[in-house]
């Protein structure tokens, strides 16, 4: 009687074993010269393991121009795709099981790439169509569901294939899925830190996707070598699609110039505001959320969004400004006007301001379009905001050395990244500002009502800290809009004294300070702390 442990678990990759040496060239280089190091299927796991996450990480950067890069798409990437994953999981299993063939899983392996391929090509449509959508949880869903459901539930059913194939006994079953398991995770992070450090820096993110379909596209000619034809014709056209994109420009993405960066998918257009001057629009999520960067061509030292005029305020409560730190570049908007407008008689700034920006990409970006120019008052730090204030929290160099902090970062759908919002940040910019020193930092958000929860967070953890927190609506200080989102400027001192009551030295100033919220204001949230800042579930609340 035969041994169960000896009992062939595979008959077709037997036969297709005996006849490796016949017919295609290809397999026969492949078995010759690469399948000296590695067997056909172990690459094919680490490369559709691999694909996996490149395809969730530049997918992510297709959805940005149109849903934003929030917590709920991310959400909702993550989650649609390891649904999709894991239900592939089980339909390759009960495949394998009908048709243990090597043939059937090249099929996968093809309509895995030609939906990735697919996928690239057909985005813009379907997120523009998706964006008409105001609810971002249906529409982030939605566009999750229809782009990468099907890409990955096809790679999700490669595992269990290339397992029940591989398997010759139950015997040495256990170590075969730990095998192709190990495989397919070291694919996986191969392809996150591919993905992250390299292609997204590189290429386009549609590039990228094509990209990922050729290469599905020649594995799947490397398991069945009568498709091989067929897979091979489709990997060229990816391939070339992918590299016209790159060399000549085929537009991938909405109208505007478009840059990948290694953090943001940046979008930067121009159009006619209804003064009638032209403006240049910097933004790096969803076009519906506002531009994060507006300039005038005609004069790039203006100020051209309201909100960024309420900077000013600082040097009217702190006359004696001379050294500031402002947390986030964007278009470098407020730093230029403040050197074209704060210089003496040889235009010599009367000023020092370091600009702490994440995103590298940003700053190129901003003296490409934006007409940002190194300049001795400036110096740019390219760090995450939070680390920076810690970082120099602990250097008593830069403690107690800024006259003024202005706070301007944001991420998607009118969020401020939430570990820039809590008590633990405030204290740290606390301990950056001399004694008499302004903190002024920009807040989306209602005064009151169900979109006001970030504005009563972040005021809260701000009064924790600082003795004294005004509030001023930059757009629109009537108490009858007071549920109406918009910029709301938030003013922190330091000192404990009474602020003193001064003329406005200019009619600008006088305009600005008409805009503080005059009424006692309570917050109705809890302080943000570290341990606990649900700053985007409250953005999102309408």
């Amino acid at each position: 009687m035969e041994s169960k442990k000896n009992k062939p678990l595979n008959k077709a990759v037997e036969e297709d074993e005996t006849g490796k040496t016949s017919g295609d060239g290809l397999k026969l280089w492949f078995d010759r010269w690469l399948g000296r190091w590695c067997g056909l299927l172990e690459v094919s796991s680490f490369i559709c393991g691999a694909a996996v996450m490149v395809l969730e990480m530049a997918g992510s950067r297709v959805v940005a121009p149109y849903m934003g890069t929030s917590l709920v798409v991310w959400t909702s990437l993550i989650g649609v795709i390891m649904a999709s994953l894991s239900l592939g999981y089980w339909l390759g299993g009960v495949a394998a099981d009908l048709r243990p063939e090597q043939k059937i899983l090249a099929r996968i392996v093809l309509l895995s790439a030609f939906s990735t391929g697919f996928l690239a090509l057909c985005a813009n449509p379907v997120l523009t169509l998706l964006s008409r959508i105001h609810n971002p949880y249906i529409s982030s869903i939605l566009a999750a569901l229809l782009l990468f459901a099907l890409p990955s539930l096809l790679l999700g059913m490669v595992s269990p294939f290339i397992v029940r194939l591989a398997m010759k006994d139950v015997g040495s079953s256990g170590e075969t899925v730990g095998r192709f398991s190990a495989l397919s995770s070291a694919g996986s992070i191969l392809g996150t830190f591919l993905g992250g450090f390299v292609l997204i820096s590189v290429f386009a993110s549609g590039t990228i996707l094509l990209l990922v379909a050729a290469t599905l596209a020649f594995v799947a000619s490397m398991l069945y070598r009568s498709a091989w034809k067929k897979a091979a014709l489709i990997c060229v056209a990816f391939l070339m699609t992918g590299i016209g994109t790159e060399v000549w420009g085929m537009p991938m993405m909405p109208l505007g110039d478009h840059i990948d960066t290694r953090y943001n998918h940046i979008w930067v257009a121009e159009q006619t505001r209804p003064n009638g001057r032209r403006a240049r629009y910097l933004m790096t999520a969803a076009a519906r959320e506002g531009a994060q960067s507006i300039i005038y061509t005609d004069n790039p030292s203006e100020l051209a969004s309201e909100y960024t005029k309420f900077y000013d305020l600082a040097f009217y409560y702190n006359p004696g400004v001379k050294k500031i730190l402002m947390l986030g570049g964007g278009g470098y908007c407020v730093p230029r006007y403040l050197v074209a407008t704060r210089s003496d008689d040889l235009r010599l700034p009367t000023f020092s301001m370091d600009v702490v920006e994440i995103d590298p990409g940003i700053t190129s970006a901003a003296r490409k379009y934006f007409y940002l120019q190194d300049s001795p008052a400036l110096s740019i730090y390219h760090e995450d905001a939070r680390s920076f204030l810690n970082r120099a929290a602990r250097d008593p160099q830069r403690r107690g050395s800024y006259d003024a902090v202005f706070a301007d970062v944001f991420g998607s759908w009118y969020s401020i990244p939430f570990h820039l919002t809590t008590v633990e940040t405030a204290q740290a910019m606390s301990d950056l500002l001399t004694p008499d020193g302004v903190l002024v930092s920009n807040v989306i958000s209602a005064l009151y009502g169900p979109r006001s929860g970030v504005l009563h967070g972040i005021y809260s953890a701000l009064s924790k800290v600082f003795p004294r927190v005004l509030i001023f609506p930059a757009q629109n200080a009537n108490r009858a809009f007071v549920q109406q989102r918009q910029n709301i400027m938030v003013v922190a001192f330091k000192s404990e004294n009474d602020l003193p009551v001064l003329p406005p030295y200019s009619p600008e100033i006088a305009r600005l300070l008409s805009h503080r919220w005059s009424e006692p204001f309570i917050s109705t949230v809890s302080p943000f702390t570290d341990a606990f800042a649900p700053v985007e579930s409250y953005a999102l609340r309408d």
